[in-house]
């Protein structure tokens, strides 16, 4: 279980690095460094569910259920290294996902002034424009229906 726990935090380990460039990148507003790291994400989380997978089922094999209690109980057994190693794993995972949770936050942050940007941008292009359909000077505007320069 030991290398299990080990393989497992590396792969964590690895997954906070992609999230903190992700964060970087979220703040610096660097697109074309997000779409390349949502991928190198989405893989990497795919690998965690795989090694977290693997590893509830050793656990199951040993007769240990994968719950916090039982995980706790059992550990209490253990030579202290698996243990150390567990609670290793446990904070990154807590580390992993608060930075995610941040990112997330960022992500909506960003999306709510895109949305303010483009309902300023629709709301101007509604208005009357300063020329009319065929390129020319418009001399009245809908909304007062007044000539410029007359009174």
């Amino acid at each position: 279980m030991l290398s299990a726990f080990q393989t497992e935090l590396a792969a964590v380990e690895s997954f906070i690095e992609v999230l903190q460039r992700e964060q970087t990148s979220l703040v610096t507003i660097n697109v074309d460094q997000l779409i390349a790291l949502s991928t190198e994400k989405l893989k990497q989380a795919e690998q965690l569910g795989r090694l977290a997978q693997a590893r509830v089922a050793a656990l199951e094999r040993l007769g240990v259920a994968a719950d916090r209690a039982h995980m706790e109980a059992w550990l209490a057994d253990q030579p202290q290294e698996l243990a150390a190693a567990w609670n290793a794993l446990i904070e990154a995972t807590k580390r992993a996902q608060w930075i995610n949770q941040s990112n997330g936050r960022l992500i909506e942050t960003q999306l709510q002034h895109n949305q303010q940007a483009l309902n300023t941008l629709v709301s101007a292009a509604n208005q009357s424009s300063v020329y009319g359909a065929d390129g020319q000077p418009r001399t009245t505007y809908p909304a007062s229906q007044r000539s410029l320069g007359k009174g």
